[in-house]
Order: structure tokens, then C-alpha cells, then sequence
């Protein structure tokens, strides 16, 4: 079959392309009209497939249809009536000028300008120190509406100084008092050395310190008792004002472990009670002690109680006190609640203190170098109040504070002399302050796994 269309196909191209051959002319005729019945039939199959066109778009028609534009005019009085307004804050320079902190805060304003040079109030702005920081608000075209700063801080408030322009447009300034935030710090830590090089590491306030210090003064001896590898945890209130901390507050609750034995204690007013507050074991047992050990912060035992060489009579002789060697100016402290019966000089004690307590019960600091505020004879005192600063006069070889505790006039040891405790907390008395205190030891137990010290 093959070789017969191969014969076929060859014969016929020949007659095509070959004008003599008899059969040329009509070959050439099929050919042309078969092409022709082609393209029409592809051209009516095109006419079948094109969409419909509308006759209004064949004729040229257009339509027309209403825009709605929105109202300009009323949006922009909208934003006029909300003008953009703007806030900076920036710390006064060393040696900067009112005009050159008017600058930094934007302010392009001559009546403020001129306001707060010749306003009394506004005119304390000028005087506050390196580093405060001022904030003030402006508008676009730099018109202050609005300026404050802080004035001055202090253990009960601060003051805070406000400039403002009103919807007249008018400035005024008025000083407002701002009231402290009380904060819970935290910190905690372990003795490698000294004591207080120790609490200074952590970050502890020497105010808190001393508080330490007081609180466990009748079992604890910090400057000879301390030793390596001790430990403290302690929350105690930071005052704070806009951030800034002003001042350490009352030590809350304190864990110290000194050689090996765990002393605890948390700071607890009784609801309805006669006092301000005491310090309690963690088990509700009051901490008070009838006299202090060492009524002065920041000491150590120079001459203990018993016999010794008398420095000025060089003889052996009774030494009726402890000698706690301290600094000139150190605070000295009342042992115990109780009613002063003399302040004065008396011969070799020089400037003297004599305390009287319930029991029989007397105390004496003697070599004062001066005597406390309002402390004169039948003041009542109490327990940890300053009443003296430590001192060399009368017979004395150093400074240093002679302390003396006597029972019906005969001179007791202050280191061995046992004194009843204060009842310890029961029943539902007990109730009250484990519920105030289980937020308490919730800190401390967790300073037992992580330490924590002062802030950046």
C-alpha cells in the first residue's frame, strides 16, 4: 500500500509543477477552490463566537452619571478644632540658661517667656537644680499650653510645679503637693567579710542596717558575732516620689542565719492594739526584749563587765558597765521604755543619761558628747529612741559609750542578765497575723533560691 500512494503523491506534485502536463490547469483549479471553501468556513465559525455588542456603544451614545464629593470645608474646621499638640521632656543642663531649656523643649512663646520670669511661682523654675527633669506641651507653633517639674522631694511629699494656659489663654502656676508611694524592696545576700561591707554589696540602705542592727542588737553581736558564710533575706518599704526613691522605709521582715542559727523576725501592729507595732518571730512570738544589748548603732565592746586595770587609777577594779567604742557623734539609743531621772554631768561619767524602767530597773550612758532634742529630766522614752551621741567626756581614753544596767541598784551584765519575753501571740490573735504575714514569707521563701540585690 505504500509504495502505491508514494507513486500517487509523486505524480500528482509532478503535474503540478509542471505546466505541459495535460492535467496541470485543472489540478490547479481544485487546489485554489478547496483553499477558498477553507477560509470561508473558518470566517462563518468567527461570526458565531463574537459577543454581543450593545447598539448604543456601535452608535457612539455615552452616559452620564452624578459624583457626590464629601465636604472638605467642614473637615477641615474638625481638625482645626482638634489641634495637634506636642510633648517633650529633657533634663535641665549644668549652667543652662531659662532660654536655652525653652529651646530644647520646643517652646517659641515670648509671653511664656516673660511669664514665668516675672510670676513669683513660675519664676521657681529658674532655680531648680542640675538634672531635674522638665516636661512641657506645646502647640504647632511651639506655644507652651501646658509645663511641670519637680520642685523639691521629702520624707512626707514632694512639690511639684504646674504651669498652664487655659481656654482664655491665659497662664497660670500653682505648686501641688505630691503624695509618696510606699514600695516592697527586696534583697538578700551572704557575709563573705565585713558586715556592712556585706549589706553595702547588696544594695541595703544604711537606714535599713541600723534598723537590722536594733532588731536583733539583744542576740546578735554585728561586729564581732558576724562571720563568713552567714546569710541575710529582707524586704523592706522604699519611699518613692514620680519614680525617684526618697528615702528607705521600715524594715518589714528580716531572715539573718549567723553561724548556723536561723533569728527572724516581721514588723506587726495589732489591729486595735495600744502600740504602733513590735517585731515578731515568724511563729508569732514577740521579739521585744525588756533592754537592748547595744544601745548604739555601728559599736563594739571596748571593756566588757566584770574586773579590769582602771585606765586612770591603774588598779584592778570593778567595771560596773559595757564600754561600746563608737565614733563621736554616734547615736545612743534608750534600752528600754521608761521615764528619764537625770541629764547632766556627773564626775567621771561626764555627760550622763540615767533612765529609770518598771521593775526596779535602771540604765546610765555616760560620756555623751551631747544630749538629744527635748531629752531633759521626766521625759518618757522608749525603746530604740535616740537620746545622746556618743562622746569622751568625763573619764574617758577614747571614745566610746559606757552603758550601765542596774536592778535595785545593784549593776547587772547587760550580756548575761535574763529578761522575760512578751507573751506570744495565740488563739485568734494568731489567725491575724499569719494571714498578714503569709505575703511576707512568700518573699523570703523565695530569696532562698534566688538572690536578690540592688537594681541597676
Amino acid at each position: 500500500m505504500w509504495p502505491k500512494l508514494r507513486d500517487f503523491f509523486a505524480r500528482e506534485l509532478l503535474i503540478l509543477i509542471d505546466p505541459t502536463q495535460a492535467k496541470h490547469r485543472k489540478r490547479k483549479v481544485q487546489i485554489v477552490a478547496t483553499v477558498g471553501s477553507a477560509l470561508t468556513l473558518g470566517m462563518v465559525t468567527a461570526f458565531g463566537v463574537a459577543p454581543m455588542v450593545p447598539d448604543s456603544v456601535r452608535a457612539g451614545a455615552s452616559v452620564t452619571l452624578p459624583l457626590t464629593f464629601p465636604d472638605l470645608a467642614k473637615q477641615i474646621e474638625q481638625l482645626d478644632a482638634h489641634s495637634e499638640t506636642f510633648v517633650q521632656q529633657v533634663a535641665l543642663r549644668r549652667g543652662e540658661t531659662l532660654d536655652d531649656l525653652l529651646a530644647r523643649l520646643s517652646i517659641r512663646d515670648a509671653a511664656a517667656q516673660r511669664f514665668i520670669r516675672d510670676n513669683a511661682v513660675a519664676r521657681r523654675l529658674i532655680g531648680i537644680p542640675a538634672g531635674q527633669v522638665v516636661q512641657a506641651e506645646t502647640d504647632g507653633a511651639g506655644k507652651l499650653l501646658s509645663l511641670s517639674t519637680v520642685l523639691s522631694t521629702g520624707a512626707a511629699n514632694a512639690q511639684q510645679l504646674v504651669l498652664e494656659r487655659n481656654d482664655a489663654g491665659v497662664l497660670r502656676a500653682r505648686v501641688d503637693t505630691l503624695p509618696n508611694d510606699t514600695e516592697w524592696a527586696m534583697r538578700s545576700g551572704g557575709i563573705s567579710g565585713n558586715f556592712f561591707s556585706a549589706m553595702d554589696d547588696a544594695g541595703v540602705p544604711d537606714a535599713v542596717v541600723a534598723q537590722m542592727v536594733n532588731i536583733f542588737s539583744g542576740v546578735i553581736n554585728f561586729q564581732r558575732d558576724v562571720s563568713r558564710g552567714d546569710r541575710f533575706r529582707l524586704v523592706y518599704e522604699n519611699i518613692v516620689q514620680q519614680d525617684r526613691t526618697v528615702r528607705a522605709g521600715r524594715v518589714l521582715a528580716v531572715e539573718f542565719i549567723n553561724r548556723g542559727k536561723t533569728y527572724q523576725a516581721i514588723w506587726y501592729a495589732e489591729p486595735g492594739g495600744n502600740s504602733d507595732g513590735a517585731y515578731y518571730g515568724f511563729d508569732g512570738r514577740n521579739l521585744k526584749q525588756a533592754f537592748l544589748r547595744t544601745p548604739v548603732e555601728f559599736s563594739r565592746i571596748s571593756s566588757a563587765f566584770g574586773g579590769r586595770e582602771h585606765p586612770f587609777a591603774h588598779r584592778w577594779k570593778q567595771h560596773n558597765g559595757v564600754d561600746l567604742a563608737a565614733p563621736i557623734g554616734t547615736r545612743v539609743f534608750a534600752a528600754g521604755d521608761g521615764v528619764i531621772s537625770f541629764v547632766g554631768k556627773q564626775s567621771g561619767y561626764g555627760n550622763l543619761i540615767m533612765i529609770d524602767h518598771a521593775g526596779d530597773y535602771q540604765t546610765r550612758y555616760a560620756h555623751l558628747s551631747a544630749f538629744g532634742p527635748a531629752i531633759r529630766a521626766g521625759t518618757r522614752v522608749t525603746q530604740g529612741q535616740a537620746i545622746g551621741y556618743v562622746g569622751q567626756t568625763g573619764w574617758a581614753t577614747g571614745p566610746h559609750l559606757h552603758y550601765e544596767l542596774r536592778y535595785k541598784d545593784q549593776p547587772r551584765d547587760p550580756f548575761s542578765t535574763d529578761v522575760a519575753a512578751v507573751a506570744p501571740l495565740s488563739g485568734a490573735r494568731l489567725k491575724l497575723f499569719d494571714m498578714y504575714a503569709a505575703n511576707l514569707l512568700k518573699r523570703i521563701d523565695l530569696m532562698r533560691t534566688v538572690q536578690v540585690a540592688q537594681r541597676d
